[in-house]
């Protein structure tokens, strides 16, 4: 390859790198809109939806028996998910799934939510194709072989998973695994479009490990949150989500990993303006500023969440800001370089 020719697809390379990890990152705004808007089970069936390459608009389009249909398909696939799970040794969680009686009922056809959810299939399917170009960029480049590998084994992985998460009816644990998952796969393109070329001006405020340390803490919380999320699915669907003869969220019925999720920002942030306060570059555009910012408007949308019964709007909201800044933080650490090497 003439050095011409490889500048032409270094820099094809950056621009679907960042296209790869945009288009991962989008399915987290998504997925959120998915949750919250209760669309998960829009498209009982996967990778089609109600059978069809797109939902139709009406349910007149489908057989009068459509729910017998798709309820016997979904059936089918719980049953070889329970005998995976019962072959690793996860035999209480493969009981507990036999025992739900609500993965028996048949899923009536909405067409918002049908489309809501296919229209974030659609999307997976988009960054799918930008990361097997990107794979292809890279090898023919020799450029973060390993990245690339394990982005798209995560990415694969994560497509299959989705397909169970539908089956179970957004069974708790899983999603969370699902989008732990994302994160991995997220970080390992972000990590491979890198190498070429920086994801952010290179910079060389506090240290690397303080950066790393914020994203390891950074992604517990979030799958924290993840988890806490499902913890208020669970009360919703017991009639408890609110404190007995209150209008407030029954807080006092989640469990300890809620109550770390819950003050952690606080200690994110208060960290945030001491590596603010510390820094030579006190100007608004600080990495820690924006850490600090941030977090505060997570603890303020966890507070709404708390007092007015998880708004739909907060949880979009909190699950981009939360999964933006720990993306952000992620590329700062990337990003970070010794003051003596430049």
């Amino acid at each position: 390859m003439t050095p011409e020719k490889r500048f032409k697809f270094e820099n094809l390379y950056r621009r679907i790198g960042f296209f790869t990890y945009s288009s991962v990152f989008l399915l987290f705004f998504l997925g959120s809109l998915v949750r919250a808007t209760g669309s998960g089970m829009g498209c009982p069936d996967w990778p089609r939806c109600f059978g069809m390459l797109a939902p139709p608009l009406s349910e007149e389009a489908l057989p009068e028996n459509y729910q017998e249909v798709f309820l016997e398909k979904r059936i089918k696939k719980l049953e070889r998910f329970v005998g995976a799970l019962e072959k690793i040794g996860l035999e209480q969680k493969a009981a507990k799934i036999r025992q739900d009686r609500s993965l028996l009922l048949p899923e009536e056809f909405d067409a918002t939510k049908a489309w809501i959810e296919y229209i974030n299939r659609l999307f997976g399917v988009l960054s799918g194709l930008f990361a097997l170009l990107f794979f292809w960029l890279g090898f023919r480049l020799k450029l973060a072989r390993g990245w690339l590998i394990l982005g798209m084994i995560f990415l694969l992985l994560n497509g299959w998973l989705g397909s169970y998460v539908v089956a179970t009816n957004l069974l708790p644990g899983l999603v969370s695994l699902h989008f732990m998952l994302s994160f991995i796969c997220l970080f390992a393109f972000m990590k491979a479009s890198d190498v070429s070329k920086s994801l952010l001006p290179p910079h060389s405020q506090n240290n690397q490990i303080q950066w790393i340390f914020l994203t390891g803490l950074l992604f517990v919380i979030v799958i924290l949150g993840t988890w806490s999320r499902e913890q208020v699915e669970l009360l919703k669907a017991t009639g408890n989500i609110a404190e007995t003869g209150g209008t407030m969220l029954n807080i006092q019925s989640m469990d300890i990993l809620f109550v770390i999720h819950r003050y952690s920002p606080v200690m994110v942030g208060l960290f945030g303006f001491y590596m603010f306060r510390q820094t030579q570059l006190k100007r608004i555009e600080s990495h820690a500023f924006i850490l600090f910012t941030l977090s505060v408007a997570q603890i303020l949308l966890g507070v709404i969440h708390i007092v007015f019964l998880v708004p739909i709007w907060t949880q979009i909201l909190h699950v981009v800001l939360g999964s933006g800044l720990l993306t952000y933080i992620f590329a700062v650490s990337l990003s970070y370089r010794h003051p003596q090497t430049g």
